[in-house]
C-alpha cells in the first residue's frame, strides 16, 4: 500500500510532520515542535510525538522544508542512520542558530546539523526507493524554503509546506511560473498550509500587505523618533532588510554579534545564488555597527564579508555614537533576566524613555494569553508599541491562485485550525469537491485517488 499519513498538523499550526510512504519505504516531511507554550495542552505532545513516528519503525529519511521551529524543532529526536535533508542556506543558517538555543539544553544539536544533507532546488532526488522528491524554492519568512513535489506510486504529489508571494522572493508572479515549469502534470493531490485561514482577521488590523509596505511604512516611524528598538525574529530577514533600507542617513543601523552573523550569512547567499538586489548593502549604510567590543569572534564577519559579491562591513560603535546620532537597533528579548542584563536591556533603560520606541515585527499571539512570551512582555513592560508586521504565510487569495494554477485532482489543507471549513470559504468553492480532510495519524491510500 502507498499513503499519506499526517501525523500533526491536520488541524493545527505548527508541529507538522507528514508521511509518505510506497513499496515499504518511507519518507517524513518535517518533525516539527509544538508552537510556544501550546505543547501542554497539546492533543499530541512532543514526547509523544517522537513515539509516535519512531517508535515501531527507525527508518525512512526526514526533509525539511524550512527552519523554523514548528518543522525542524524535533530534529535531534530522529534516530541515527536516518538522513535528514534540508536547503544550503537554511543549513548554514541553523549552524548559527542551533547553538544559540541549545545554550542552556543539555543535549546539543550541532554536531546533527552538521551530518544533515542538502538538497538544490528544481533537480529530483530519491531519499528513499520508490520515491522521488524534486524541491521547490518558496517565499516564506524563513529563507530557503521549499515546496516538494513527490513522485510515488505513480502519483504526483505537490506539498506547500509554509509559503506565501509578498515576500521578496514572491514578487513578480514568481511562484505560478516555477510551479508551471518545475511540477508536471497532472497533479494528483495538493497538500497546502493553510494559516492564515484561522487569521483573516489579522489582516488589515495588525498586518501590512507586504514586505515592500512595511519597509515603506517603517522609514516613515523611523523619522518620528530618534531611537528605534525593533523586536523581530532573527532569522525573519527578509523583515530585517526592510529594516536596514529604511534606516535613516545619519542614523545607526545596530545589532549584536550573532545577529550580524546570521544578517551576513543571508546577504552572502541570496546576493550571489540568488541574485536577489534587496540583499544587497544598503549605499547609505555601508556598516552595520555591532554591539560589544571586538574581539576573536569577529574574524567570521570579516571571513564572510570577504565572500561577499557587495560587501558589507561591521563596526564597534559607542554609547556616545548612539545617543548622538540616534539608531534603528534589533533588540531581542532577555531569557535569563535574573541572571543577566542584555545589552538591548541597558538601551531600553537609556533611551526609550527619551525619545525612543519599540516596533513589534512579530505575530501577535506571542502577546496574547495561549501562546504569551513572557519575556517579549517583560521587554515591552508599560511602554508602548507599534506594530509593523507581514504575514510569513499565503493569504487566502494566493493559496487559490496556486489550486488554478496546479489544477489537482484532490486538495488536501493541513497547518491550519480550519481545514473542516477550507471547503466553503468563498475563495475555494470552484473546487469544493475536491477538498479531502484527514485527521492526525489518519492514511490516505494514494493507490485509490
Amino acid at each position: 500500500m502507498a499513503g499519506l499519513t499526517i501525523h500533526r498538523g491536520t488541524h493545527q499550526i505548527g508541529g507538522c510532520c507528514t508521511e509518505i510512504s510506497a513499496g515499504g519505504h518511507r519518507i517524513l516531511i518535517d518533525f516539527g515542535a509544538n508552537l510556544l507554550g501550546a505543547d501542554g495542552d497539546a492533543q499530541t505532545k512532543d514526547r509523544e510525538m517522537v513515539q509516535k513516528v519512531f517508535g515501531t519503525r527507525q527508518d525512512g529519511a526526514v526533509l525539511f522544508t524550512h527552519y523554523h521551529g514548528d518543522h525542524y524543532g524535533l530534529f535531534k529526536k530522529v534516530p541515527p542512520g536516518v538522513p535528514m535533508y534540508i536547503g544550503p542556506l537554511a543549513k548554514n543558517i541553523l549552524r548559527i542558530l542551533v547553538p544559540y538555543i541549545d545554550r542552556d539544553a543539555p543535549e546539543k544539536g550541532s554536531a546533527i546539523v552538521e551530518q544533515m544533507r542538502t538538497y538544490e532546488p528544481g533537480t529530483w532526488m530519491t531519499p528513499v526507493p520508490g520515491i522521488s522528491v524534486r524541491p521547490l524554492y518558496v517565499d516564506h519568512s524563513a529563507l530557503d524554503a521549499y515546496m516538494f513535489c513527490i513522485q510515488a506510486a505513480g502519483k504526483t504529489i505537490l506539498f506547500t509546506g509554509d509559503f506565501r508571494d509578498h515576500g521578496i522572493a514572491g514578487q513578480v508572479g514568481r511562484m505560478e511560473r516555477m510551479v508551471q515549469k518545475y511540477v508536471p502534470k497532472p497533479v494528483d493531490l495538493l497538500v497546502t498550509e493553510g494559516t492564515m485561514l484561522s487569521r483573516t482577521g489579522e489582516v488589515g488590523d495588525t498586518l501590512v500587505k507586504s514586505e515592500e509596505e512595511l519597509g515603506q511604512r517603517a522609514e516613515a516611524l523611523f523619522q518620528t523618533h530618534k531611537y528605534n528598538f525593533v523586536l523581530v525574529s532573527s532569522t525573519n530577514l527578509d523583515s530585517i532588510m526592510e529594516f536596514y533600507h529604511n534606516t535613516p542617513k545619519g542614523m545607526h543601523f545596530v545589532c549584536d554579534l550573532y545577529q550580524a552573523r546570521i544578517l551576513l550569512t543571508a546577504m552572502r547567499d541570496m546576493q550571489e545564488e540568488r541574485g536577489f538586489k534587496e540583499y544587497r548593502t544598503s549605499k547609505t549604510h555601508p556598516t552595520i555597527r555591532v554591539l560589544g567590543k571586538g574581539d576573536s569572534r569577529w574574524a567570521e564577519l570579516r571571513e564572510i564579508r570577504e565572500s561577499m559579491k557587495y560587501p558589507v562591513y561591521c563596526k564597534a560603535i559607542t554609547e556616545e555614537e548612539l545617543e548622538r546620532d540616534g539608531f534603528v537597533v534589533l533588540a531581542r528579548k532577555n531569557t535569563h533576566p535574573d541572571t543577566y542584563i542584555s545589552p538591548f536591556d541597558k538601551l531600553r533603560e537609556k533611551f526609550l524613555d527619551k525619545d525612543g520606541q519599540i516596533i513589534y515585527s512579530m505575530w501577535k499571539g506571542y502577546l496574547e494569553e495561549e501562546h504569551a512570551d513572557k519575556d517579549l512582555l517583560r521587554f515591552i513592560g508599560d511602554h508602548p508599541y507599534e506594530t509593523l508586521h507581514t504575514s510569513g504565510h499565503a493569504y487566502v487569495e494566493t493559496i487559490a491562485k496556486l489550486i488554478d494554477t496546479v489544477n489537482p485532482k484532490w486538495i488536501l489543507p493541513m497547518h491550519t485550525e480550519r481545514a473542516d471549513e477550507f471547503a466553503s470559504i468563498p475563495a475555494f468553492t470552484l473546487w469544493k469537491d475536491r477538498v479531502k480532510v484527514l485527521h492526525d495519524g489518519q492514511t490516505l491510500d494514494l493507490d485509490e485517488l
